[in-house]
């Protein structure tokens, strides 16, 4: 029932009646698309001012939007008088093959705004008059939106007797000074009732809106399968007229319609409101325009301002098909018409004027140059020239426009290209990609059609399979897809193609090969526009030499690059070679130019990005070519002594830009370890093993799976060895693989003291160190006791900070292990090392804390650690940080809060699978439950707890749990079980129970500690 549906959902059903996409209604509302998104999802009210803007953009008049805005802000129901579904259950009203009448006032804005006072009177007569014309001949009122009707019928002829009816009772009624004329349109078509009263049926619903548009006031038009219905079956009097074929907007077939004549009602008209009153030779599409509203608006408003607009971008990315959509939006600007001048079969420039004249009806002259009738002809013209395809006649396209803009104000030029023109007076507009949805984070189904991308490949695929449906299932693989053919047009129509023999999900799996894939385009279209590849051969053939040698070696690339990146990896060496690395940069311009490379400003420098798809053409040429082994080689050693100059970078002042530096090439970094894998062992030790500060903020368990085939293909005992080794075994630490942690760094430690490398040797007794402390007990103290006494001999103050930060996680002695926290913050700060910072603050916090005695200066501490963290992208860290925040909010006495940020860090840790703080996160959440008071939730957890605690083979983790139970047991009166396991967990206990507690081995406190 129309009482019980939201907002929300009422205005994802009334944008889509009027063809808008969440991002055109929202650029219209200047809000942003996931503000709208919220709304129709109805976890946001909108504002009151936001809620009337949108009210007024779907077509809400002003007198009633008071109601809707306290229907938008959940202070009112759906507004009573248009709750327009009748008592009848909807299983009675049409669905399937439906009949549809949609009708609106001609002109009701003008009228609102001449007649306020009486306006509000008037459209509730209407609206009396038409809800009575169709209820009484079995219609279905199912949507009013300001003064439009949209309404359903079982039958054809109940329909036209509807539109008869309120026609007449219109043209009867007393209107006193004004005149009300109502235009209608009748089809019948499939459309499904839905639960919510409304009908999904996109084709259906969209053809019967532009049937009505097309007609004028007063007039019934009818389509060409309603007609079929009705022959034989019209009401006395009435005749249908044959008013012929139309193209209408976005259908992709010529219409048939007819028009309604009865006696008494009006019969001449004006021309319908079709593409085919307005002079063109605009081309017929045989499928829909899908989606491109923000590029349409933005087009469309350029044009009017400026002499000519080119639309540049690579092959398939839609620039002719969205040149002609523009024409046929801006037929009405231009009375002299819209023309379409083709050049992609023309090979000689010489051509050029004699094709353009061609288009616009011109005849030779042999007395005149051709180029010179035109500048006669268009002077006294109103006109759209539309140019498309011009990259391969850019000089002779550039002279012609040129001409014409210097010899006509209102003959603006649309041009389509795969590069700009270069003259005077040309705004260039580069095409971008289909909208795509965030790959990682999918939205609803629901939402994910939205997306202009995912909507094409849906109205493509439903073309070649009428079955076709998105499911739960499929949905993640139709996203893939649409995302790694990077929102390419051409692209995903092929690959919707393919819906005819392959499910979606093997086709996103056989994208590895997308050149190959995609082939199989309609034999009618241009010939480069049948394959992908042939989408991009046109593209390279038009390229020079020495422009297509960069372009195939810019393939070595993923996920971009910086100029002297590809002055390195792409010039050769040799000046006597067909490309030095001088004429690099000016090369880069020319393939920026012709649209196949795309710059990026990101951290106050350029970068530069060539399409994945395209990216995977131009590496075959580069096989091809013979030259992948050379290019490939020389971007390792790039990203090699790239590695290595950001190495001692990382833990000083400008850790930051580093970072981000190196973040930016983490693609190019895996591209370098795939071929290094194969190449050079030692290149690939060195990428992953030197900037391990790097690779630890959220990379491990990926950099942990590189080391162990490097590890095993490496024989040779040397530091870089020693290095990988304590590497790899931070690696199975933060994937919870303790034991394997220390037999690896305990192997580091060893190769270290046989090469007799003193600085290896502090590092692998710190490591070593630290983790026997975290995973074991205090047994790790001597060892990181050893590696910081090297390190003050050698003087290195980052050995130092690190390993004192590391000492002060040891807190049997609460006093020195603060001095040792301060004293390594103290040198972080000193380096200007953030992350140190952020580690030796959140220590102190933790510290602080479990001594009881100062809850205000955690706070602060940990506020500045969370900041830095999140500004490094340290995940792991901000995992910890919130684990930290627990115990504060714990020993505060706020469990709820404490609980949140255990589970928060949860979540967190969960996501970039960090196990360690994982670990903890679960074993301090049951404590802070278990304070709470919640002792049934407690015990499960604590349960859950002894389980993964045992499985990690954490110590410590073990400990702190049997010690949670402990209290359980106590607060449930189970002293002498409390007693046994509190002196498992604490050796100072003398008393029978804890001497007896102490003999049990883990597994047998586990086991009591699991018993209910």
């Amino acid at each position: 029932m129309m009482e019980d549906i939201s907002f929300g959902k009422w205005l994802r059903q009334r944008r889509r009646m009027m063809d808008l996409s969440q991002q055109a209604l929202a650029d219209q509302a200047t809000c942003a698309r996931i503000t709208l998104s919220r709304i129709e999802a109805d976890t946001l009210k909108p504002s009151k001012e936001l809620a009337g803007i949108l009210l007024e953009k779907l077509g809400i008049p002003e007198p009633e939007r008071s109601q809707w805005i306290r229907f938008a802000r959940g202070l009112a129901g759906y507004p009573s008088e248009t709750n327009i579904t009748s008592k009848e259950s909807k299983y009675d009203h049409p669905s399937g093959t439906v009949t549809l009448l949609f009708t609106d006032i001609e002109g009701s804005t003008k009228l609102a705004r001449e007649h306020p006072d009486t306006w509000e009177n008037l459209l509730a007569n209407h609206h009396a008059v038409l809800q009575k014309a169709i209820e009484s001949n079995n219609g279905y009122v199912f949507q009013i939106i300001g003064d439009a009707f949209f309404a359903s019928f079982h039958k054809a002829g109940d329909a036209l007797e509807a539109a008869l009816t309120a026609q007449q009772s219109l043209q009867n009624e007393d209107w006193e000074d004004v005149t009300v004329c109502v235009r209608m349109g009748i089809h019948t078509g499939e459309a499904e009732l839905q639960d919510n009263g409304q009908y999904h049926g996109y084709r259906s619903l969209s053809l019967v809106q532009r049937i009505m548009s097309a007609g004028h006031g007063g007039q019934v038009l009818i389509s060409g399968a309603t007609e079929n219905l009705l022959r034989g079956e019209l009401p006395d009097g009435v005749e249908l007229l044959d008013m012929g074929r139309h193209n209408l907007k976005d259908s992709p077939q010529a219409v048939r319609m007819f028009q309604m004549v009865a006696p008494n009602l009006q019969k001449d008209f004006p021309s319908l409101r079709t593409i085919n009153m307005f002079p063109n030779n605009l081309p017929v599409q045989l499928t829909s325009f899908v989606g491109r509203e923000k590029e349409l608006a933005e087009v469309g408003s350029l044009l009017q301002n400026n002499h000519m607009l080119t639309l540049i971008g690579p092959g398939g990315t839609g620039k002719t098909r969205l040149s002609i959509q523009v024409g046929c939006n801006v037929f009405n600007q231009f009375p002299d018409g819209v023309w379409l001048v083709e050049f992609a079969p023309i090979l000689d420039p010489l051509l050029v004027p004699h094709t353009t004249a061609s288009a616009l009806g011109l005849r030779d002259d042999p007395q005149r140059p051709v180029i010179d009738m035109l500048c006669d002809y268009l002077p006294q013209k109103k006109m759209l020239i539309i140019l498309d395809n011009c990259e391969h006649l850019v000089d002779a396209c550039a002279q012609t426009a040129d001409r014409i803009m210097h010899v006509s104000q209102d003959v603006p030029i649309l041009a389509s290209s795969r590069e700009a023109l270069g003259i005077a007076g040309e705004i260039p507009y580069s095409v971008p990609s289909l909208g795509l949805p965030d790959i990682d984070h999918l939205p609803s189904m629901e939402s994910l059609s939205e997306f202009e991308a995912i909507k094409l490949f849906i109205h493509r695929a439903t073309s070649a399979v009428p079955s076709f449906t998105v499911t739960n299932e499929n949905a993640p693989a139709l996203a893939q897809i649409c995302h790694r053919l990077d929102g390419i047009p051409l692209a995903i129509e092929l690959a919707a193609a393919k819906i005819q023999v392959l499910s979606v999900e093997q086709i996103a799996r056989r994208l590895d090969d997308r050149i190959k894939l995609l082939t199989g385009g309609s034999r009618t279209v241009l010939e480069r526009h049948q394959t992908l590849r042939g989408a991009v051969d046109w593209s390279y053939n038009l390229l020079h030499p020495e422009e297509q040698i960069l372009f195939r070696r810019f393939s070595v690339f993923i996920g971009g690059w910086m100029l002297e990146t590809a002055e390195s990896v792409c010039g050769d060496e040799s000046t006597s070679s067909v490309l030095g690395s001088k004429d690099v940069l000016d090369l880069f311009e020319q393939l920026i130019h012709k649209s196949l490379v795309t710059k990026e400003e990101k951290h106050g420098e350029s970068r530069f990005h060539i399409l994945e798809t395209i990216r995977q053409y131009a590496r075959e040429k580069l096989v091809e070519a013979g030259e992948e082994e050379n290019i490939r080689t020389r971007h390792l050693a790039y990203f090699v002594k790239l590695a290595e100059q950001a190495e001692p970078e990382l833990y000083r002042s400008n850790q930051l830009r580093w970072l981000n530096r190196l973040d930016d090439e983490i693609d190019n970094f895996r591209m370098a370890l795939e071929w290094a894998l194969t190449t050079n062992i030692e290149a690939g030790l060195r990428i992953a093993a030197i900037p391990w500060r790097f690779w630890q903020r959220g990379c491990l368990g990926e950099l942990g799976e590189s080391l162990a085939q490097f590890l095993d293909r490496h024989n040779t005992v040397d530091s870089l060895h020693v290095q990988a080794l304590l590497v790899y075994s931070y690696c199975n630490f933060y994937q919870g693989n303790f034991s394997e942690t220390l037999k690896i760094a305990g192997k580091a430690l060893q190769m270290a003291r046989t090469l007799s490398d003193k600085q290896m040797e502090a590092f692998s007794l710190s490591v070593l160190g630290l983790f026997t402390l975290m995973i074991e007990s205090a047994a790790g103290v001597p060892l990181l006791e050893q590696g910081l006494a090297i390190y003050c001999a050698f003087g290195n103050k980052m050995g130092q900070a690190e390993t004192l930060y590391w000492l002060s996680i040891n807190n049997k002695d609460m006093e020195s292990t603060i001095d040792l926290s301060t004293e390594s913050l103290s040198l972080y700060r000193e380096l200007g090392n953030l992350s140190g910072i952020a580690s030796s603050l959140t220590v102190l916090a933790r510290l602080t804390i479990w001594m009881g005695r100062d809850f205000s200066s955690p706070g602060p501490w940990l506020e500045e650690a969370l900041s830095i963290s999140r500004q490094l992208g340290e995940q792991g860290r901000g995992a910890e940080i919130l684990v930290a925040f627990g115990h504060l909010s714990l020993w505060q006495g706020n469990y709820r809060r404490a609980i949140a940020h255990f589970e928060e860090a949860i979540l967190l840790s969960e996501k970039i699978g960090e196990h360690y703080q994982n670990l903890w996160g679960h074993v301090h959440r049951a404590h802070a439950v278990l304070r709470q008071g919640d002792i049934h939730q407690a015990r499960r957890l604590f349960d859950d707890n002894i389980r993964i605690t045992q499985k990690a083979g954490s110590m410590l983790a073990i400990i702190n749990t049997v010690e949670g139970v402990a209290s359980l047991n106590a607060n449930q009166n189970q002293p002498e079980r409390a007693a046994r396991l509190f002196a498992w967990t604490d050796d100072t206990e003398l008393t029978r129970l804890s001497a007896e507690g102490c003999t049990m081995a883990v597994e047998q406190a586990t086991t009591l500690a699991l018993q209910q």
